[in-house]
């Protein structure tokens, strides 16, 4: 490869987004403020959007939730990606490897803030997370989603996820029991 030029997953990251903003998308790194990802994550748990947590993250939690990740990048066990748009954080997505008999396994999480969201982020991000897994020579990429997220389950079958497991009335979300779906990347 030429001097100079990016493999697909070459961090730090600039990517052009539909509304002609840039995103940069880097490691999560010591330096990363909590508080910052503390508001981000809340705003998402405020929304009450398609993510798992429920209740808002105190300052501690977003603490060892960094500690936790920096531990895991180093152990090369997982990692999470941040994507920031005009300095502030629109986006995170993680990679983790399974445990045990498991462990060749890789299951990729992604969240985005609501007005970065439908901007190309979402698709350039988690492509992104896709390349540095592949990296971890995984047997398996995977990721679960709410089956009600059409946006989302669209993208990941873009990225080339197929449905393989249906939980039926698994998760419980703004009051109502739906469906949890597992994808796998098939290529």
């Amino acid at each position: 490869m030429a001097s100079g030029r990016q493999t697909p997953a070459s961090l730090p990251k600039a990517v052009g987004l539909k509304d002609r903003r840039i995103a940069k998308i880097d490691f999560l790194g010591e330096k990363d403020s909590p508080r910052e990802l503390q508001r981000f994550i809340n705003s998402l748990i405020d929304e009450r959007t398609f993510i798992l947590l429920e209740k808002r993250c105190s300052l501690d939690q977003e603490r060892k939730f960094i500690a936790d990740q920096l531990e895991a990048r180093k152990k090369k066990d997982g990692y999470l990606l941040v994507a920031r748009v005009d300095g502030k954080i629109a986006g995170t997505s993680h990679a983790k490897r399974e445990r045990g008999k498991e462990r060749n396994n890789i299951s990729l999480g992604i969240a985005l803030a609501k007005r970065y969201r439908g901007i190309g982020l979402g698709e350039a991000l988690l492509a992104l997370n896709i390349a540095i897994a592949r990296k971890m020579k995984p047997k398996n990429i995977f990721l679960s989603t709410f089956a009600a997220n059409a946006r989302a389950v669209g993208l990941y079958k873009k990225l080339g996820f197929r449905k393989f497991a249906v939980f039926p009335k698994w998760i419980l979300h703004n009051g109502k029991y739906i469906d949890s779906v597992l994808m796998k990347l098939e290529r």
